[in-house]
């Protein structure tokens, strides 16, 4: 009943409850069939398991510069870090303030990878009218004690990516 109210509030189509933040990052990156050979990159201002997630699924963390302004992983250093092995660009809403999606959006079409909304921190953050949980092709939440939606552990991932939902209810892992 929670995946099911989660994904309307989010405007998402697929919704799974999973042990923590960590592991829903962990998750999508899987279900991407990212993992060993695979770059995968991320803001270096985040908490340790956005950095975690990647390694656990056997991917290489490259860090992208941030924007001095809003401390977000800044488009411009996420093109410059972009080669043939990048598989996935991790954009993390650093205290609930989401970085640029519509330029992310784009680099990542741009470039065939995948793009992973961190909303660990930002439940509830809108850009451009939609949530963020429903942007990219998959978003993360977490529900750990200090994050904005809490209940003391826990994770949520969201999706409108139908082969993405199909991999986790075929392997049951969701």
């Amino acid at each position: 009943a929670f995946e099911t109210r989660f994904a309307a509030d989010c405007g998402v189509k697929h919704c799974f409850a999973v042990a923590n933040g960590t592991v829903s990052l962990e998750l999508i990156l899987r279900g991407f069939g990212i993992g060993y050979g695979d770059e995968v990159i991320l803001p270096p201002y985040t908490f340790v398991a956005t950095l975690s997630s990647i390694i656990f699924a056997g991917a290489t963390p490259v860090f992208a510069d941030i924007d001095p302004t809003t401390f977000n992983i800044s488009p411009e250093g996420v093109q410059a870090k972009i080669t043939d092995k990048t598989r996935a660009i991790v954009a993390v809403a650093v205290g609930g303030c989401p970085p640029d999606l519509d330029a992310l959006s784009a680099i990542a079409r741009e470039h065939g990878v995948k793009l992973i909304v961190d909303a660990a921190q930002g439940v509830g953050a809108i850009w451009n009218g939609v949530s963020i949980c429903a942007l990219g092709d998959a978003a993360s939440i977490s529900c750990q004690n200090s994050k904005n939606l809490t209940c003391g552990e826990g994770g949520i991932i969201t999706t409108n990516d139908d082969a993405l939902a199909a991999a986790f209810s075929a392997a049951a892992i969701c």
